[in-house]
């Protein structure tokens, strides 16, 4: 029998992420605003504009290796797997600044 908690957890993620692809498409047109400013490459400013670009990506291949782990009963590490773009999810809410 599968985990329907994990399931559920899974489902809700990816919801909550795809939600925040709105708020991806906002900060995507600002970086491009931010990329007229920036004089040094290694600066924080690139690396935060590089890992905002990210977002899609990760959260496609995160839902994806959920979902695969999740198929092969390994309930835990889905989940671990599915939380990863959270650390795209924070920024925007302002928790790392």
């Amino acid at each position: 029998m599968k985990n329907t908690a994990t399931a559920l957890l899974l489902l809700a993620l990816q919801i909550v992420f795809a939600l925040c692809t709105l708020f991806w498409a906002f900060y995507v047109l600002m970086t491009m605003l931010m990329a007229d400013q920036i004089e040094d490459i290694s600066s924080l400013q690139t690396v935060s504009m590089v890992a905002i670009w990210l977002f899609p990506l990760a959260y496609i291949g995160t839902a994806v290796a959920s979902w695969i782990l999740y198929h092969k009963r390994k309930f835990k590490a889905a989940a671990w797997i599915g939380l990863i773009p959270v650390l795209w999810v924070f920024p925007f809410f302002g928790f790392f600044e």
